[in-house]
């Protein structure tokens, strides 16, 4: 006869920030080894000019891999097909420090491409339709706190690696927080998430049973969602890792350390935001949280080339930031209320893919505006972009949200 599980139960705090760090550890896969491709070719003679293939080769793994991956949830058990997809990137994550040609390299970061697109999907996937409706707002806070601190940890734990033993070893400690997510999971199940996703809560006695996402509006907010992805991850790419360092060295007034400090400056304050967002949307904020948000994110962009002082355009980073991250709490919200669970996988994979096309598109389109008429209308480019994917996705929301909401925080 089988044996009862004796396992210990972890709370469900604890379950969700287990989830957000196998997410966040899967990102770490590339976030940590992403700086030192550089080194990594001139150590083995690869051309440096492969640079830019080796990384459009991880960028094409991720776009393959979003869509299926997700909608294999529907016929795929999420446990062993999360722990199955983690295990196969981080094995081929350690195995590529050992590529020492620029074919091998390029087919290794083709494959991590897929593997990591594919375990970022299937986590968020499982997040979203897995916490619990009145928590979605919490829960998606503490995905952003943990991704953010593991982006942080990533790029120390990097630069440590490659001063200490060298880029190819870089590789192998990148897979190693994936594995101890695995044993941390494997010791203390997120039970939560890996069954049933938690159900609505009960509708009230003798109340109309209403939808305020139907046919057409579920279209038009699916493409909204997307349009927001397409939009962050071109900022974030174009700007962020792209316009931003250009214009801080320039008439910013930063150096590479100051530019540092005002990045961290503005983690930190979006990190000590987060609970507070998490509670104002599971208190029934959607548009309200959105309208500031969206002005905010697009207002520090286009201040950036107008701030001619380092404080003035740390200050910018910092609204920028803060901005972006109320914002991106609201789509895994939004994409668990209007969706039934078994739906959460295809819709995050086509919203990841829309993320991920914008980040290919974004570098680009952005530096060629900047060539052509300025930084200051590359800026407005990426502002506006962003200004009006959050104004489509408020367009989409429903006029009276009262009902849903009401059921959510009950």
């Amino acid at each position: 006869m089988a044996q009862p599980d004796t396992r210990p139960v972890s709370s469900t705090a604890e379950q969700t920030v287990l989830l957000c760090a196998l997410i966040g550890t899967a990102q770490m896969t590339w976030g940590v080894v992403v700086p030192v491709l550089p080194l990594f070719l001139d150590r083995y003679g690869i051309a440096a000019g492969l640079l830019g293939t080796v990384v459009t080769a991880f960028g094409v793994g991720r776009v393959v891999a979003n869509v299926p991956a997700g909608l294999a949830l529907r016929r795929i058990a999420a446990r062993p097909y999360l722990r199955t997809v983690m295990i196969a990137l981080a094995a081929v994550t350690a195995c590529t420090g050992l590529a020492h040609s620029a074919g091998a390299l390029i087919g290794l970061r083709l494959i991590a491409g897929v593997l990591g697109g594919a375990a970022v999907t299937i986590g968020f996937a499982v997040l979203v339709a897995g916490s619990p409706p009145g928590r979605r707002g919490a829960v998606m806070a503490t995905a952003t706190v943990v991704q953010m601190s593991a982006g942080a940890i990533g790029s120390v734990l990097g630069g440590a690696v490659v001063g200490f033993a060298g880029p190819s070893w870089t590789f192998a400690v990148a897979a190693v927080p994936v594995l101890a997510c695995l044993l941390w999971d494997a010791a203390r199940p997120a039970t939560q998430y890996w069954t049933t996703p938690a159900p609505a809560a009960p509708p009230v006695a003798g109340a109309p049973k209403v939808s305020l996402w139907r046919g057409t509006g579920r279209t038009w907010l699916l493409v909204a969602l997307c349009g927001l992805s397409f939009a962050t991850f071109f900022a974030r790419f174009a700007g962020e890792q792209g316009l931003v360092p250009v214009i801080a060295y320039g008439t910013g007034g930063l150096t590479p350390f100051t530019l540092g400090l005002a990045t961290a400056a503005g983690t930190l304050v979006s990190l000590a935001a987060m609970p507070l967002v998490g509670r104002w949307v599971d208190g029934g904020a959607r548009a309200r949280l959105l309208v500031p948000g969206g002005i905010a994110a697009a207002t520090g962009l286009f201040l950036l080339p107008l701030m001619h002082v380092p404080a003035g355009f740390a200050a910018a980073i910092v609204v920028y930031s803060v901005g972006t991250g109320v914002v991106g709490i609201l789509p895994g919200v939004i994409t668990g209320d209007a969706y039934p669970a078994e739906a959460a996988g295809g819709i995050v994979g086509l919203t990841r893919t829309a993320g991920d096309l914008g980040a290919a598109i974004g570098p680009v389109s952005v530096f060629a505006v900047a060539d052509l008429a300025g930084n200051t209308a590359a800026c407005a480019v990426l502002a506006v972009l962003v200004f009006l994917a959050v104004g489509g996705l408020i367009a989409a929301l429903p006029r009276r949200q009262a009902p849903v909401l009401a059921g959510a925080v009950s």
